[in-house]
């Protein structure tokens, strides 16, 4: 504790006086040096889009890696240190000495110190997502575009945030243009089996990105973000497509092993007729590729309506 006090004095001591305001998740913060040096991403999908708004360099450290075999070595992430496998310890975060922290999940900020009151107390500034945001809206791509909106402006990096936000929506556009006729495809997410069948209700993500792509969570009528469901429920409901998620904790291999072994699940007909697809876990939260994930999922469900 007596090493971090002497970090937080250094912060102090050494961060300008003057600060710019900026608004995020309905309320005005201020960052004490633009753009920020010195940052800390505290989820992958945070990280993710640091480094499309071409902040890599400016990244010291990120944490709490979910995609399976994110990093090609496991103490790297894109040429980033990885500081902690899950949320670091306030000791590991004012190590890094940031003034800038981003998290991607509202659980990134701690208490004390490691909250954004206590971020902003010790002059380094933090960034939520808006997509994690208290109280959002289910405009997941709007949010998105005020990310790269606010960050890019933070970053000096306007035009590039401008490029990638106009580039997510051409690829929505290209995906509404695959979009048929046809009855949409009625799609399983299957987040995790580790504590049931997770999945989400209407009120989440992966509810907008299937519409996007032409397809419909099939508990989209669910007003819930987190739904967990039992085997004799999905058997009933006998979804068109089962879409698995390959994370770190969760890997799609390990869900597939669950399906086709399960005595209930493996007489699904999209177990028995191999309709599944592996998404990485990342791509199933709002960041600066969703634009690109709906065109994708968009195709593959194109090419599975053509063989229903």
């Amino acid at each position: 504790m007596r090493t971090l006090g002497l970090c937080l004095t250094a912060l102090l001591c050494t961060a300008p006086a003057l600060a710019d305001n900026y608004r995020n998740c309905g309320e005005t913060w201020s960052a004490a040096q633009l753009p920020p040096s010195r940052i800390v991403a505290l989820n992958q999908h945070a990280a993710d889009l640091l480094i499309a708004l071409d902040a890599g360099p400016s990244l010291v450290g990120v944490a709490y890696l979910d995609d399976t075999h994110a990093g090609d070595r496991k103490t790297e992430y894109a040429g980033v240190p990885v500081i902690a496998p899950r949320y670091p310890s306030s000791e590991v975060l004012y190590a890094q000495k940031p003034d800038l922290v981003v998290g991607g999940f509202a659980t990134a900020f701690g208490d004390g110190v490691t909250s954004r009151s206590g971020l902003a107390r010790n002059a380094v500034a933090s960034y939520l997502l808006e997509s994690a945001c208290a109280g959002h809206s289910l405009d997941y791509f709007g949010h998105v575009r005020n990310d790269l909106l606010t960050l890019g402006a933070l970053l000096h990096k306007q035009p590039k945030a401008q490029q990638l936000s106009a580039a997510m929506d051409a690829d929505l556009a290209r995906a509404r243009a695959l979009i048929g006729s046809e009855k949409p495809l009625s799609v399983f997410y299957l987040d995790s089996e580790v504590n049931g069948l997770d999945s989400e209700g209407g009120r989440g993500f992966v509810t907008t990105l299937l519409a996007a792509a032409g397809g419909r969570n099939l508990f989209a009528d669910i007003n819930q973000y987190r739904v967990t469901i039992d085997r004799e429920t999905l058997l009933i409901s006998d979804p068109d497509v089962i879409l698995l998620a390959d994370a770190e904790w969760s890997p799609a291999w390990r869900k597939h092993q669950l399906l086709e072994n399960d005595p209930v699940l493996s007489r699904l007909r999209a177990v028995r007729e191999h309709r599944l697809i592996d998404i990485r876990f990342t791509h199933l939260l709002p960041t600066v590729g969703s634009g690109r994930v709906a065109l994708h999922l968009a195709q593959q469900l194109k090419a599975l309506q053509k063989n229903k």
